[in-house]
């Protein structure tokens, strides 16, 4: 072999290459896929940077070739190449990806070899570029480096929720961060046919460039990547969520409307909206208690003045199929009756000068320390359990900052810039009623990583702006969190900031958000509607002003009566979102799917961008331009399609124009599915 310099050691399912600064191993991890990490000698493997739940999707029945010049790892249909340079990897004898190297052959490189093996005739370069590198960054640490060679048609999908229009990520540059209303899973689905992990929670960037896709994290001494292939989308997504975690079974009766607003300042206050609803015939199945509903930020407890008797009120609505959720943050401020507990024991995120403050002027929680998930829970159980709520909403999950320099901060494992994508499941982890099982009920959450789902994360994609532009967005946002795992998804109806009530656009823009979200996993109201509601108070939780009104009756009787019909239809769809969302537990797939993962052989369907699959055999086409009469809605190849509110059939594989009111959306029924026969009772036609 041509690995001289190099030594190598090969196990039935794996190989490790050593050379004097790297280790490299390769091995078979489950069905049709490969695990590749890569770190310094010295410095030795870190689990606790990746996904520390990676399960293995089947028993690997990997085995390892050698020939004169490579090593072969092949895995049913995946195999890998390693040429003592870069790796390359075949879907069933086809390339789908290649390392990026530009060096020199051993054979050049090497004094004397050329005397007995013949200079091969193959690509050289001078550039002296390795596919995989570790940058010396200051502190005993590095930046770790990973290129693959680009590909300007390749379409690739998912990397979790980026506030963009592009659904295609490839040409794009992404930072490997939570943000507020940014999410960060670094898991792409490329039409290839693979599937790609980049298992590095660090702070980092990729960019998928049309010559090279590069990724790189911070502060870290480890490359780990996975990659996994399949004859079609959908086995490409059951490999990865076996790998990574499926969704639990969620409660039926949580499918209906979730009513939320900043801020229900009363508990008087919260009782007359849910008694407006039922005056309406209308059940909701979560109602929803915003923040500062505390008196300081670290109690975790309601502020008595306030919400004397909530224990009774969510007795009383859950036998009418509604439930309480709460708000939680992890901000803490000096008042806190636990402050001095939380700072003594360390249970604060902390900065290389030892201030507490990272938000705000407050200071934020470590949930990476195992004390502070044990006192978490046990303030949960006191202050809302044994209240009747067990529904909870991990709000600043990012967690959000004043400025994001996560390598100023220090947390239970180290420096926060090494662990950071990681915070929201160590949150989401630390609400959990039972720690040593996953969750069965949905904890909404602002941010997620891999793992979340397995914890019943329900992410929503943060504080947006109230706009089309916005709507148009969160289509994208909903469909790249599903391909990422993130099955349970939902946006703030009508966008977060603004949002004047009585605004003609604002209305519109309402009914549309609305109309989309119905046929989204969860059909939520919330926003931070003008004009303001005043404090009430001069402390506790009486200090904070309130948005104004965001019920359906809010904007308008005509609003109220498109809203109001909406519900109805998501009511009547019940069963068969419930079936959606069960397929989603069992093999991971999104709720909200692109055309792709159920057409995958028709081209077209990879190109769509603002329509999509509600389960398998329902076709959306939200409404995302402002005074719209008409618009185009590509069907896909392969069979007809029924528009559910004409009876109309129109053959796939082309694009119609289609007109619209304020009243309806383009929404199109599979023919031959079973839902066909159930189209006069779910949508009034």
């Amino acid at each position: 072999m041509l690995f001289k310099s190099k030594e190598v050691i090969v196990s039935e399912q794996s190989f490790v290459v050593k050379d004097r600064n790297q280790c490299l191993k390769v091995e078979g991890w489950g069905r049709d896929t490969v695990r590749v990490t890569c770190y310094p000698n010295h410095k030795g493997f870190d689990p606790k940077q990746g996904i520390e739940e990676l399960e293995k999707n089947v028993l690997t029945t990997a085995t390892v070739t050698e020939t004169s010049d490579q090593l072969i790892l092949t895995n049913n249909r995946l195999t890998a190449t390693y040429d003592g340079e870069k790796l390359v990897f075949y879907n069933n004898g086809t390339i789908i990806l290649e390392e990026y190297s530009r060096k020199q052959s051993q054979v050049r490189r090497t004094v004397g070899i050329d005397t007995h093996i013949p200079i091969p005739d193959e690509p050289t370069s001078s550039l002296n570029i390795s596919p995989r590198e570790f940058t010396y960054s200051g502190e005993n640490t590095y930046q770790a480096t990973l290129r693959f060679e680009g590909d300007p048609n390749e379409k690739l999908y998912g990397m979790g929720g980026y506030q963009e229009e592009n659904f295609n990520k490839n040409g794009g540059t992404y930072e490997l961060m939570q943000r507020n209303s940014q999410t960060s899973i670094p898991f792409y689905l490329s039409d290839k046919q693979y599937g790609f992990i980049w298992n590095n929670a660090a702070i980092g960037e990729v960019t998928f460039g049309y010559n090279q896709k590069i990724w790189k994290s911070n502060n870290t001494n480890l490359i780990d990547y996975l990659v996994t292939v399949g004859e079609n989308p959908k086995q490409i997504i059951e490999n990865y969520t076996q790998m990574t975690g499926r969704t639990p079974r969620l409660e039926p009766e949580l499918l209906g409307l979730w009513q939320s607003k900043l801020r229900y300042q009363t508990l008087d206050e919260l009782r007359t909206v849910y008694e407006g609803y039922n005056q309406r015939g209308i059940s909701l199945s979560v109602l929803v208690v915003d923040y500062y509903h505390w008196t300081s930020d670290g109690d975790f407890a309601f502020d008595s003045r306030y919400w004397e008797g909530i224990e009774d009120f969510a007795e009383e609505i859950k036998k009418t199929g509604t439930q309480l959720m709460v708000s939680l943050w992890p901000t803490v401020t000096e008042e806190s009756r636990y402050y001095q507990s939380y700072r003594n024991n360390q249970l604060l995120i902390r900065s290389v000068t030892n201030k507490d403050s990272l938000f705000a002027g407050k200071a934020l929680l470590d949930f990476f320390h195992p004390e502070s998930k044990t006192f978490l829970r046990q303030v949960l159980d006191e202050n809302y359990r044994s209240k009747g709520i067990s529904l909870f909403w991990a709000d600043q999950a990012e967690p959000e900052m004043d400025v994001y320099q996560h390598k100023e901060y220090l947390i239970y494992e180290g420096s926060l810039e090494k662990y950071a994508n990681k915070y929201p499941l160590h949150y989401l982890q630390a609400i959990q009623k039972n720690p040593e099982r996953s969750n069965t009920e949905p904890t909404l959450i602002r941010s997620a990583w891999f793992n979340a789902q397995k914890y019943g994360a329900l992410a929503w994609s943060g504080d947006i702006e109230s706009s089309f532009d916005s709507l148009r967005r969160q289509v994208q946002v909903g469909l790249s969190m599903g391909i990422s795992g993130i099955t349970w998804w939902t946006s703030d109806i009508g966008g977060f900031h603004s949002g004047n009530s009585q605004s003609p656009v604002f209305k519109e823009l309402m009914i549309r958000w609305f109309q989309f979200a119905v046929f989204s996993p969860i059909l939520r109201m919330h926003g931070d509607r003008q004009p303001h509601t005043q404090k009430i108070g001069n402390s506790g939780g009486g200090v904070r002003t309130s948005g104004g009104p965001n019920e359906i009756w809010s904007f308008g009787e005509e609003v109220e009566g498109i809203l109001t019909r909406f519900i109805h239809i998501r009511t009547r769809l019940k069963d068969y979102i419930r079936d959606v969302y069960n397929e989603s537990a069992t093999k991971g797939l999104p709720i909200m799917r692109s055309l792709f993962i159920e057409f995958p052989d028709d081209p077209k369907s990879w190109e769509e961008t603002t329509h999509y699959l509600f389960g398998s055999d329902l076709l959306i086409a939200p409404v995302v331009t402002e005074g719209a009469t008409h618009i185009p809605v590509y069907l896909p190849k392969g069979c007809n399609w029924i528009q559910v509110f004409t009876k109309k059939v129109y053959p796939g594989g082309q694009i119609y124009k289609i007109a619209v009111t304020l009243n309806t959306i383009p929404v199109f029924c599979k023919e031959g599915a079973p839902l066909e026969h159930h189209l006069a009772d779910i949508f009034g036609i």
